[in-house]
């Protein structure tokens, strides 16, 4: 018998890990603890909750169908944390995780391949492009084969370009709106990366998902996906503005900046130096005292939801008349 403590908001939660099988567990750091069974094994969880009468089990970040019971069986590898319901219907913060690791029971090869994405977003306009990073790894304990990584891109996006990768061939297709990345192998403790660059079609929050899998038997299929999130608001932000009292363009307006609830605009010189800062920014900074050139600009707008995004730029400011 293994006991696992975890805190969860409002009361206390204890899991009991009772393994069937050969089973070793050993800690993950704070709140988290990793299982190993052997292939054809299994583990079962308990949540026991002081106040709890209802339950639901997550693999993975995802809700197990029909999982509700205090107890669940495991026996594929990932990532298990449960919530906890009281009888007044006061639903818990997700409980520390467990992380299952499938051992295969003879001495067939392992590669734990691991994928992280990440993004770069150069501006808030939505007319610039902005780039993704895929970074894969495999933490081994073999050479891993057959390596394939999957990006179907949201909706909200459209693709630009695919920058070649150094190891495997990586292509598009427009008619899923899919990039595959592929390569014969990846050696124990080798890193790849694959940059692309897509562009916003609306405003909102963009939620993008990369997936890896390769041939030999993955121990560890809580690191086989990464999901990354950007947000544009519904605003084109300009890049330039002429206040030069010719009665066009001569302040710095933000269309669309009065759909929000609130807002801040910043303004820095090339040094870091604060030449404007503002909130409930209405669109009539027009840059006076200040000389021609490029500014850096930080603009934070509050959504319905009470959300805050923030979005960052570079806008030149001409005086000179054109």
């Amino acid at each position: 018998m293994l006991n696992l403590k975890v805190s969860i908001t409002a009361f206390m939660v204890l899991f009991l890990l009772a393994l069937t099988g050969r089973a070793n567990g050993a800690p993950l750091g704070m709140g988290g603890q990793t299982v190993t069974i052997i292939q054809g094994h299994s583990a079962t969880l308990h949540a026991e909750s002081v106040n709890g009468v209802a339950f639901q089990w997550l693999k993975n970040g995802s809700v197990i169908s029909g999982a509700t019971q205090n107890s669940l069986v495991v026996s594929t590898a990932g990532r298990y944390q449960v919530m906890s319901s009281n009888s007044a219907s006061c639903t818990s913060a997700l409980s520390d995780p467990v992380d299952i690791v499938v051992q295969p029971a003879d001495d067939t090869p392992l590669a734990d391949m691991m994928v992280n994405l990440t993004s770069v977003v150069a501006s808030g306009n939505m007319d610039d492009p902005y780039k993704y990073t895929i970074m894969i790894k495999n933490n081994g304990p073999n050479t891993a084969t057959g390596v394939n990584v999957q990006d179907n891109l949201p909706a909200q996006v459209k693709f630009q370009d695919l920058t070649p990768p150094a190891m495997g061939t990586a292509s598009y297709t427009d008619f899923n709106r899919n990039i595959t990345w592929q390569m014969d192998q990846l050696e124990i403790g080798q890193m790849a990366s694959l940059t692309f660059t897509v562009k916003a079609l609306k405003g909102g929050d963009i939620n993008n998902t990369a997936t890896v899998t390769s041939q030999p038997t993955d121990p560890n299929l809580g690191n086989n996906t990464s999901s990354n999130m950007v947000s544009f608001a519904d605003i084109n932000i300009p890049n330039v503005f002429t206040p030069n009292g010719d009665g066009v363009n001569d302040s710095f307006v933000i269309p669309g900046l009065e759909n929000y609830n609130a807002n801040q605009l910043t303004v820095m010189n090339r040094w870091g130096a604060t030449v404007y800062d503002k909130k409930g920014y209405k669109n009539e900074w027009n840059g006076q005292g200040l000389n021609e050139g490029t500014y850096f600009y930080l603009l934070r707008v509050q959504t319905g939801t009470g959300k805050w995004n923030v979005y960052k730029g570079y806008l030149t400011l001409l005086r000179s008349k054109l």
